[in-house]
């Protein structure tokens, strides 16, 4: 740039007094010129990319007891291995789970036969009356009783309602509401009638059932209720017992990949202890760190581009998902970890992507990438290539090819810029040309920021599930 600037102020004085001096710069230096494109201002690094999304999978049981290990009985997958959703993995031993449940089964089947011993029992007390004669859940009538004086309530508030503004109402509305109305009294009625008649003091104190017979027929009721609670345990019991011989397998949870085992058969394992790492195959990151001067120009949710090295022309589209809070010092320079997320493997420009590209392409943990995250980004604007720009004072200078061939240093100013062009709003016009070193020129397009402001992390990444 020194150069160019102490050439840049001899060369145009001495191309406006002689010919062969123009004549000389120009066969030495390009002409370019000046058109309209878009610039971006990108932060851009390389990095690896990470597995971004993966689950460890362990036995959720423990063996015969909470402090025993559970015994590995056979694995059947290995790492690099790719499963499916709901593919076994890793099958632990089950003749004990296996025992426990043939023994809550057997407890089960004696709880229903002494049920029924029960219920039979209750019944040849009660015969020839029926079972609704003497059985009567007083709190579940209680509770009923109670449901339908509250309906009835709400019933009579809204006729009071319609009674009161009946124009806000048509008469099907109305007439509903009646008919509600009624109901509910007439549930509330026959409710506490049944309540009433269940209480059973009366039959006895008819004697048509000795009372005598009263405690026979308590004791009976007693029966039934052990019997039930008995049955409803060992209900639980099997569920429970069932419930563990069903985790006693480790099952894929999704789509994807191995790429740890950590258990063979045979080995003893403490319940939570990690049997098998489970990657998703389609979810990647990469990281890096991102410099104090840069760190503010990034959001949450910003989008960006990561290219794979591998195949250039192959960009596909991400988000920042992570941003320390905390920096990292390095020899006094300060640093913040950045993290991208892919958001889909098809390219972000389709229709432009070389056939040479396999549709098919499955990414790889640790392929290179380089990473562009944009932070500003203009369009249709006036562009000059940078070593066209020379600064002196303050102000910023460009060589011009005037009509008649000579060239002028001309004052410009200019807007953003990133590391290869600049855009210029004010001092050029469209179709002027401007004097550029040999071998800098190019034709504007939207371009890639300046190197550096990212320092990459290779390997960093992984979140569990």
């Amino acid at each position: 740039m020194l150069i160019t600037i102490t050439l840049g102020g001899l060369a145009v004085p001495l191309l406006s007094c002689a010919a062969k001096s123009e004549s000389s710069l120009l066969s030495a230096d390009q002409v370019v010129t000046v058109q309209r494109g878009n610039i971006t201002i990108d932060i851009t690094a390389s990095g690896n990319l990470a597995y971004s999304d993966y689950q460890d999978l362990a036995f959720q049981i423990s063996g015969t007891s909470t402090q025993q290990p559970l015994t590995v009985a056979e694995v059947l997958v290995k790492e690099g291995d790719s499963v499916e959703e709901g593919e076994v993995l890793v099958k632990a031993d089950t003749v004990y789970l296996e025992q426990a449940v043939t023994t809550t089964e057997r407890a089960l089947k004696t709880s229903e036969i002494a049920l029924e011993k029960a219920t039979s029992s209750y019944r040849k007390i009660t015969y020839p009356y029926t079972y609704k004669t003497w059985v009567l859940d007083v709190p579940a009538a209680i509770a009923l009783t109670s449901d339908m004086q509250r309906e009835l309530n709400e019933a009579i508030a809204v006729m009071h309602e319609l009674g009161m503004s009946r124009e806000q109402y048509d008469w099907h509305q109305y007439w509903d509401v009646w008919h509600d109305l009624t109901d509910a009294q007439a549930n509330l009625v026959q409710v506490r009638e049944h309540l009433i008649k269940g209480s059973g003091p009366d039959v006895f104190e008819m004697g048509i059932v000795p009372m005598a017979d009263y405690w026979t027929l308590r004791a009976a009721q007693l029966d039934m209720e052990t019997a039930q609670v008995a049955l409803d345990t060992a209900n639980d019991n099997l569920s429970q017992a069932q419930e563990k011989l069903k985790e006693a397998v480790i099952v894929a949870p999704f789509a994807g990949f191995v790429t740890i085992v950590n258990v063979v058969g045979g080995d003893e394992v403490q319940r939570g202890v990690v049997a098998v790492r489970l990657v998703d195959p389609t979810k990647f990151e990469a990281a890096f760190m991102v410099n104090e001067m840069d760190i503010f120009k990034i959001k949450l949710g910003q989008t960006a581009t990561v290219q794979v090295n591998a195949m250039p022309a192959l960009n596909l589209p991400a988000k920042v998902t992570f941003i320390s809070p905390t920096a990292t010092i390095q020899s006094g320079v300060v640093n913040y970890q950045v993290k991208v997320e892919l958001q889909s493997l098809q390219p972000a420009e389709q229709g432009q992507v070389p056939a040479t590209i396999p549709k098919d392409i499955q990414l790889r943990d640790g392929l290179t990438v380089t990473v562009s995250i944009p932070v500003e980004e203009k369009d249709n604007v006036l562009l000059v290539p940078n070593a066209a720009i020379t600064s002196q004072g303050g102000r910023s200078y460009v060589q011009v090819v005037t009509s008649s061939g000579t060239i002028e240093q001309r004052v410009i100013q200019t807007g953003i810029t990133n590391y290869q062009y600049t855009e210029v709003t004010k001092g050029l016009s469209e179709g002027e040309k401007v004097v550029v070193p040999q071998g800098t020129a190019t034709t504007p397009t939207t371009q890639q920021s300046r190197p550096g402001g990212i320092i990459p992390i290779p390997g960093l990444g992984g979140s569990s599930r």
